[in-house]
């Protein structure tokens, strides 16, 4: 199975220089590319967005004013099901008068798109990603406002696929998920051979850790993320999530039983990625809980990047949605 081309064919390869940029709940990452190389990165707040976004240019003296755009928010999702076999050129307009069956909002309120996943005799598997146009439209507002030229903009657990099905041929042949641990809220995606079955947002965010550490331990939230970083206060970031990890995985769990049940098959391996991945014993938590083997999702893997790789170990989990918009 191919990249899964979505809004704008925007996952094909691409020689002239650009930017990746990943708008999460809290900040903004991206990699710039120039020369079919990753030549630097950043990561900062996303608030006020416009001004953070002139400073990125600044600061990085960023040349090129090419972006590709990745989004994550409670206005977007992903579906799968089953279509009845169409002409691919009319597959699009009869989607549009039957998403009132697979959205909670109104047609007229989205921007959506398709790609099909499986052709069977008598109906095909589709996969349909679904954008609200009032997100789409601000952010383009915001990026030509700025005299940036969009390449295209798709969401976070499209790029995260693209990254599983490029760099993991051999986990193709068997059921695997992605777990995103986000700030305001994770998503979970589940693939069958390589295929995906389901896309979930789940609540959790580490935005509710965040909280308690800076109740806890007296730090203000915007120095929480340094603290952690810190190997020495892996151990204790540990216990005091636990409780809010296990949750998580109760709802994670949620989710496998149900692939079970339907597909009388289990999830072999789970890859974790977001900045909580980082953690030093994350993996061997979630394994416990999951009884599944618990990877990192590499996100570098064959990526050609022109600065040393000790500058971005400790970051590099955080940007594998960046790192699927430079594939």
């Amino acid at each position: 199975m191919k990249a899964i081309p979505l809004f704008n064919n925007l996952l094909k390869k691409e020689t002239q220089d650009f930017v990746g940029i990943n708008i999460g709940n809290y900040y903004v990452k991206g990699l710039v590319v120039s020369a079919g190389r990753i030549t630097d990165y950043f990561i900062k707040e996303r608030k006020d967005f416009p001004d953070a976004l002139r400073q990125i240019w600044q600061e990085k003296n960023i040349s090129t004013n090419k972006v590709k755009i990745s989004l994550k928010d409670h206005s977007t999702l992903v579906r799968y099901f089953n279509f009845p076999k169409l002409d691919k050129n009319k597959i699009k307009q009869t989607l549009f008068y039957e998403l009132n069956k697979h959205i909670p909002f109104s047609p007229e309120e989205v921007y959506f798109d398709f790609s099909i996943l499986e052709e069977n005799p008598a109906d095909m598997s589709l996969l349909l990603a679904v954008a609200k146009k009032e997100l789409i439209n601000s952010t383009i507002d915001i990026f030509e406002k700025d005299k940036k030229e969009i390449l295209g903009i798709s969401l976070d657990s499209i790029y995260l696929v693209n990254v599983f099905l490029n760099y993991y041929k051999e986990e193709r042949k068997i059921n695997a998920s992605i777990l995103d641990i986000g700030y305001g809220f994770s998503a979970l995606t589940v693939l069958r051979k390589g295929i995906p079955f389901m896309t979930r947002d789940l609540t959790f965010g580490t935005k509710d850790i965040s909280n308690i550490i800076s109740h806890i331990k007296n730090i203000p939230i915007q120095a929480i993320d340094k603290w952690v970083s810190q190997p020495e206060n892996h151990k204790e970031f540990l216990e005091l999530s636990q409780d809010n990890i296990t949750s998580l995985c109760r709802e994670v769990k949620s989710s496998f039983d149900y692939f079970e049940v339907n597909k009388g098959e289990r999830i072999e391996k789970v890859f974790l990625t977001g900045g909580l991945s980082s953690v030093s014993g994350m993996d061997a938590l979630f394994k416990e809980h999951l009884e599944s083997e618990v990877l990192f999702l590499d996100n570098l893997l064959n990526l050609k990047s022109a600065f040393s790789p000790e500058q971005f170990n400790i970051l590099k989990n955080t940007f594998a949605v960046s790192s699927g918009l430079v594939l």
